[in-house]
């Protein structure tokens, strides 16, 4: 296993553009950034944005080498009443749903298409690739167009969170009332957002004064809620720190349980640990109500174990203000290598999207996928083709 740029894809699929024409489908790449046409015609899917899709799918002839590092996933089509997706065509135009009937993407073909052969969907949702069949020169001809919804199979309208970068340290810059999942930004008070740039600057007794002023202006500031609690706990004021982070977690703001599970690993409150009121404001003791509380709730850490001359070790570690870490390491026979990369990430309620610049410019991103394994969390991720594992949390 070698390095390559951030690990880069073995496929490049842009070449000669044009839509593939009489191909059977042939599977999904592993890392679910291309599929396969026949037996070696790679294509890149079409980018879907607000539900809609539009022009030829990218394909390029590939070989036999290529071919072999593209770890296909050939899943059977979606049928029944089990099916996860349908597709349907009319004049011109295919329709992709979801499974309760939501929109997932329209795309509009050269020809009139007669009917849809078969739909299949990506192991983690992320390409869906529709075979429908068309009437050219006399001829009935069949093909395939790949659509690419973006992580967690949510049709690339991607926003970002409402809540800012604001860290535990309060060095962020966002007020709170967006949530931790990616639901839009939210617009800002200007004269909330003054007040909170000023309490964070506060020092000693001044801080509880100066985040009384910014929930003032908005009671339920999330932030200012926390950053109260701390302040309390450091005058050791243990019951007003408990009720002020009890007040919190009734708080409706979606960026509420960023600060709670904040909370539990900040140093503000380590001699609070023991005491059933704060244990139950941040929720250490009931299961994760949310993908963010399952992502971050033990502390943001995530490990594979390393095997050696099987799998490498995989140390992932998030970070509140949306920034990653990834560490590598890997031995066998006396080779060892290891490095590490940084980025930023992104979730919605069952992926996460790990973001990196690539060193040419433009940025690379690689899927994660939360599930379970019988009462514990998995979060296994597609870093390439070649690369992937299934990463365990830590507790910290």
């Amino acid at each position: 296993m070698k390095r390559r740029g951030w690990i880069v894809a073995a496929v490049i699929v842009v070449g000669g553009v044009g839509a593939a024409s009489a191909d059977t489908f042939g599977g999904f790449a592993g890392n679910e950034k291309t599929y396969v046409l026949g037996r070696e015609k790679v294509c890149e899917p079409l980018k879907v944005t607000a539900a809609a899709a539009r022009g030829v799918p990218a394909c390029k002839e590939a070989g036999t080498e290529v071919m072999a590092t593209l770890s296909l996933k050939s899943p059977p089509p979606e049928r029944g009443s089990e099916a996860q997706v349908r597709a349907s065509a009319k004049g011109q135009t295919i329709t992709v749903v979801g499974r309760s009937g939501e929109m997932l993407v329209t795309w509009q073909s050269f020809d009139p298409v007669a009917s849809v052969v078969d739909v299949w969907r990506s192991q983690y949702g992320r390409i869906i690739a529709v075979e429908y069949k068309v009437r050219r020169a006399g001829r009935e001809v069949h093909e395939v167009v790949g659509f690419d919804l973006g992580v967690g199979g949510g049709g690339g309208a991607k926003t970002e969170s409402g809540n800012g970068t604001a860290t535990g340290s309060g060095t962020g810059t966002g007020t709170g009332t967006g949530t931790g999942t990616g639901t839009g930004k939210t617009e800002i008070d200007p004269a909330v957002k003054k007040a909170v740039e000023k309490a964070r600057k506060a020092k000693g007794k001044a801080v509880v004064a100066a985040w009384a002023s910014v929930l003032a202006l908005d009671p339920e500031h999330a932030e200012a809620r926390y950053r109260t609690a701390a302040a309390f706990a450091g005058m050791k004021k243990h019951a007003d720190a408990v009720a002020a982070l009890q007040h919190l977690a009734q708080s409706k703001r979606a960026d509420a349980i960023e600060w709670l599970v904040e909370a539990r690993f900040d140093k503000s409150f380590v001699k609070l640990v023991g005491d059933a009121g704060f244990r139950d404001a941040v929720g250490f003791d009931r299961p994760a109500g949310s993908a963010y509380e399952r992502l971050m709730g033990l502390g943001g850490q995530w490990e594979q174990s390393l095997t050696p001359c099987d799998r490498p070790e995989m140390k992932l570690t998030f970070k509140r203000d949306r920034t990653f870490r990834l560490g590598f390491r890997s031995t066998c026979e006396g080779m060892r290598e290891a490095f590490t990369m940084k980025g930023t990430w992104s979730m919605t309620d069952v992926a996460v999207e790990l973001l990196l610049s690539k060193p040419g410019g433009g940025r690379d991103s690689a899927p994660c996928l939360l599930g379970t394994d019988g009462d514990e969390d998995t979060l296994t991720c597609h870093l390439d083709a070649d690369l992937a594992f299934e990463a365990r949390p830590v507790r910290r």
